[in-house]
């Protein structure tokens, strides 16, 4: 899935009317892709991944944690580090054909499945049934399997996701350097080389993760219809469309992260409060 907004044209046109236009955008697009829903599903998904990581000898999984996590990655906080990270990029206005996609009746579906397909590989019994499902269409529709993974390489998934985590992880670190307890065991050169040293196993859970998750979503559709999608992410408007959709989760997801990070710290040595 991705973020969009619409293109607008005239030769003259004040500042004030460009940040009206852009404002109408943002909701514009957020409508096409629910994006509401989405930061719903991704707070979910981190206060699951938070208590995970919780034991007695890191983090103390009890109600404080709980609410620290859910404050962390509260869905409005979300939005307002997506818009502005999607902000930073120029061009945004340029991507009115992708815009038109998702608000097409296929668009909407693709939207849906992609959420569906997101929480299904949630669990490890989702994530079970996609990679066998996988293994089954590498025998069975081989064709098929190589389209999906097309859709990967076009939309730069793997790439896009794996600078995205490592930033995040700095952020984290970053995060807990904050706290004098572990500023000095943290100099920026240790937490640079323990992020890339961490590079390999993430590209290898983002390849298995991005055919797994195009599996399962794009099940839905036919070919012709995967195709459509293929197509529209080929274009000029579909590929500035993937660059705004990236700067808007990574700069959420690394906030997310640094306050993860301070938050790991804080509650380690019990400054909880």
């Amino acid at each position: 899935m991705r973020l969009l907004t619409a293109s607008f044209t005239a030769l003259m046109i004040s500042a004030s009317a460009v940040a009206a236009q852009s404002a109408s955008l943002v909701d514009r697009y957020f409508t096409a892709l629910d994006m509401e829903t989405v930061f719903k599903v991704l707070q979910d998904e981190g206060v699951a991944a938070g208590r995970d990581m919780s034991s007695p000898d890191s983090v103390s999984p009890s109600p404080a944690w709980t609410a620290r996590l859910e404050s962390i990655y509260d869905p409005e906080k979300a939005k307002l580090a997506f818009i502005d990270g999607m902000k930073a990029v120029k061009g945004i206005e340029e991507t009115e054909e992708a815009l038109a996609f998702f608000e097409t009746d296929l668009g909407a579906r693709i939207v849906q499945i992609e959420i569906e397909a997101r929480e299904a590989l949630n669990s490890e019994a989702g994530e079970a049934e996609a990679a066998a499902k996988v293994d089954a269409l590498r025998k069975d529709d081989p064709a098929l399997y190589l389209m999906y993974q097309h859709f990967i390489e076009v939309n730069g998934l793997v790439e896009s996701n794996v600078a995205g985590a490592l930033n995040s992880n700095l952020a984290f670190y970053r995060g807990m350097a904050t706290n004098e307890s572990y500023a000095e065991g943290l100099s920026e050169s240790f937490m640079l080389s323990s992020v890339w040293e961490q590079e390999p196993e993430i590209r290898e859970e983002m390849e298995e993760w991005t055919i797994n998750f195009s599996t399962v979503a794009y099940s839905a559709l036919t070919k012709a219809e995967l195709q459509s999608y293929i197509d529209i992410s080929e274009t000029e408007a579909g590929q500035r469309l993937n660059a705004v959709l990236f700067a808007g989760f990574d700069k959420m997801f690394e906030q997310q992260s640094y306050e993860l990070g301070r938050a790991t710290a804080q509650f380690m040595i019990g400054e909880d409060t």
